[in-house]
């Protein structure tokens, strides 16, 4: 194995530690040093060496303004404080387990390129209480509950508004989840203490994920080590929140188990004269295992269950929702005293083989599928879907080039009193890097093949491709910018009419995404920006009350992305980040008007702060501003109010045990989204909540 630049030994170090460049320690010159990185690196060498694994890790306002102030103002001073501070290298525990942080926990690394990114670490200190808070608080994402629904969130990206979950794909340790129907995805039966990483890839990796990865990417890693926790927390409006996970980890095999219970009593009053509440309960638990023959396979399988049940509380008028969000509505207004009642489950099952060739060559394959169940109960509804896919991936690295080539093979199917509708999806793609001293070029291309089956079928061929150059300016700094063409194909429900019969409206949407960007790393300090350009066409809107398609017909995106990372030794850590976007719909009747359901800016930022090594305090602040109500395509009705949640959280570590505390929308700010002049009430009043949690 030849000797390896400065840069590549830092990109090697961090990918299989599971971590960033910050991660490692910087003087106050801004020069890098290594704390026992020399011994890491000659360990990882003898092992890759002797493994034949060399590849495997790349080289590579008065609310408002009150809380923005508070925190800016807070890191000022932190700041002037630490001044001299070396950024502190995190622990060594991959030297511990490296055989799991190289094959397990980087078995395909991403390219840095167009990314934020939050490790076991960050996510942590955060005291979130689920993946949704800990997204909202410290990531650009905008994350809305579904009408009520606390444990689905619609997660937007760069502006795709009520649509925004079917434009960004999510990947679980590996395999993506694909909800059979428009529904988003619900992540809330993944405990939070069970992530080892968070990622969010922009506009990038469309070949290799087909369909829905428009916006971006949202990959989540869990932990791989030994251990557990279980944690038991309490909050406003009987609110019981329950989970743990555990892992075993021996010399062939890998196994791990989570469980969660979530209750709430509710917040909103269903009826006028009764103090029945907008309660809902969540279930869930699921188990991954991993077998090693030996050295040179893996076997895996995972199987997962969810359930839940939720009252949701009808909208308000703009008046109630000014007064008191959590009364009920009036009987004369939008249907009187009705209200709805979903039960839910689903189940999620895949097995499949990771196998490294002694020429260095990846191979990859799952197959697996996904049933559920969805019954509104007091309108005798009943909705079924089922799912099967397979996909395989084999990859090849060296210090030259890179090759990867793969495909995947989806079927969903849906029933809806009565009537099935179906959708089959084939993909193949080739994906390659190649390396010139300082420079990558990457290129992709896919090909996919869609058919619609409802009574009767229709099939189109859909050519997708990305192409991207990066370029390292010095070893702190870096250029990058990408093409991609992607799709957007129509699920099972598109295909059905508010009547249950077949909806013509089916065209298969096309993106074309054009992006610039760049890093660095100074002292303690990462910076990074980039601005972006999405053109559309045959972008397609799903109404939520009258069932029915609309075609947006040619759509823009014009916007731009920054984060602000330090890193204040080991005791303080800040996030600052900014996003606008700038929707558009450019043809047919709405030409010229905004998206609706698209906030033009997005600020967050968050703090972390270690006075000593068992406490741990943190803010965070995010703030959206208003947005078109989500059926106001013609931009003539009031807007949504802008979106603020300032969140404090404390906790105190106590050998293996945790007590934490949290306040979220401390200024007490109403948060609604707005569907046709009607208000949905989410985070719209303070909230307090505590618990304990047990680390071994």
């Amino acid at each position: 194995m030849k000797s390896l630049k400065y840069g590549e030994t830092l990109a090697i170090i961090a990918a299989c530690k599971g971590s960033s460049f910050r991660s490692f320690t910087q003087d106050s010159k801004s020069n890098f040093k290594l704390q026992n990185a020399q011994s890491l690196q000659n360990l990882m060498k003898g092992f890759l060496m002797k493994k034949n694994h060399k590849n495997l890790c790349p080289k590579g306002f008065r609310k408002k303004y009150f809380s923005l102030a508070a925190i800016l103002a807070l890191n000022s001073a932190l700041l002037a404080q630490n001044q001299n501070l070396a950024l502190n290298e995190k622990s060594d525990s991959a030297q511990k387990n490296l055989k799991l942080s190289i094959i397990h926990t980087e078995e395909f690394v991403e390219n840095v390129d167009f990314k934020e990114e939050f490790d076991a670490q960050e996510i942590q200190q955060s005291n979130a209480q689920n993946i949704y808070d800990f997204l909202n608080s410290h990531s650009l994402l905008k994350i809305t509950t579904n009408y009520g629904n606390p444990y689905t969130a619609n997660i937007d990206l760069r502006g795709f508004g009520q649509n925004g979950h079917k434009n960004i794909a999510i990947i679980v340790d590996g395999m993506r989840l694909d909800n059979i129907d428009g529904a988003p995805i619900s992540l809330s039966s993944i405990p939070l203490d069970s992530i080892a990483k968070i990622e969010i890839l922009k506009g990038k990796g469309t070949t290799k994920y087909g369909s829905g990865a428009t916006s971006g990417i949202l990959k989540i890693t869990t932990k791989r080590t030994k251990g557990g926790t279980f944690n038991v927390g309490y909050a406003s409006y009987d609110t019981l929140n329950s989970q743990f996970f555990a892992r075993e980890v021996r010399d062939a095999l890998n196994i791990g188990v989570y469980g969660q219970y979530q209750h709430n009593e509710g917040a909103r009053k269903i009826t006028q004269g009764s103090e029945e509440k907008d309660g809902s309960y969540n279930k869930n638990g699921g188990i991954t295992a991993f077998l090693y023959p030996d050295d040179s396979l893996i076997l895996k399988a995972n199987l997962n269950y969810a359930k839940y049940g939720i009252k949701y509380a009808n909208p308000l008028t703009k008046e109630q929702f000014t007064n008191n969000p959590t009364q009920a509505p009036l009987p004369s207004s939008f249907g009187g005293d009705t209200w709805t009642h979903q039960k839910r489950w689903d189940l999620a099952y895949s097995t499949g083989f990771t196998s490294f060739s002694d020429s260095g060559i990846i191979t990859d394959v799952n197959i697996g599928g996904s049933r559920n169940t969805s019954r509104y109960t007091n309108f005798n509804n009943r909705l079924e879907g089922k799912g099967l896919f397979g996909d395989f991936n084999t990859q090849f690295k060296n210090d030259s080039f890179l090759a990867e080539f793969g495909g995947e093979l989806r079927t969903n199917e849906r029933r809806n009193q009565g009537t099935k509708a179906q959708v089959e999806s084939i993909l193949a793609y080739l994906n390659g890097e190649k390396y010139f001293g300082d420079s990558t070029l990457n290129a992709g291309i896919s090909t996919q093949r869609v058919i619609s089956k409802m009574g009767e079928s229709q099939s189109e061929n859909l050519l997708g491709g990305e192409f991207g150059f990066h370029y390292d300016l010095s070893a702190q700094t870096a250029l990058f910018a990408s093409y991609s063409r992607s799709f957007i194909v129509p699920n099972v429900d598109y295909l059905f009419d508010w009547q249950g019969n077949l909806n013509h409206l089916i065209e298969t949407a096309t993106f074309d995404t054009y992006q610039i960007g760049t890093k660095t790393i100074f002292g303690i300090h990462e910076l990074g920006g980039n601005l972006f350009w999405i053109n559309g066409s045959d972008e397609a809107y799903f109404e939520p009350f009258t069932y029915q398609n609309k075609s947006l017909g040619k759509t823009r995106r014009i916007g731009g992305e920054a984060s602000f990372t330090t890193h204040f030794g080991s005791q303080i850590s800040s996030r600052l980040g900014y996003a606008y976007v700038d929707s558009t719909i450019r043809s047919d009747t709405y030409q010229g008007n905004a998206i609706p359901g698209v906030p033009k800016h997005t600020f967050s930022a968050s703090l972390n702060y270690l006075p000593i090594s068992q406490l741990n305090l943190g803010i965070s602040y995010k703030f959206g501003s208003s947005m078109y109500d989500y059926n106001d395509y013609n931009n003539a009705q009031e807007k949504a109010p802008n979106y603020q949640s300032l969140n404090l959280s404390a906790s105190y570590k106590l050998k293996s045990f945790e007590i934490y505390a949290y306040v979220q929308n401390l200024t007490d700010h109403k948060n609604a989204i707005l569907v046709s002049e009607k208000y949905y009430p989410y985070e719209f009043e303070r909230i307090f909540g505590g618990g304990i949690k047990y680390v071994w």
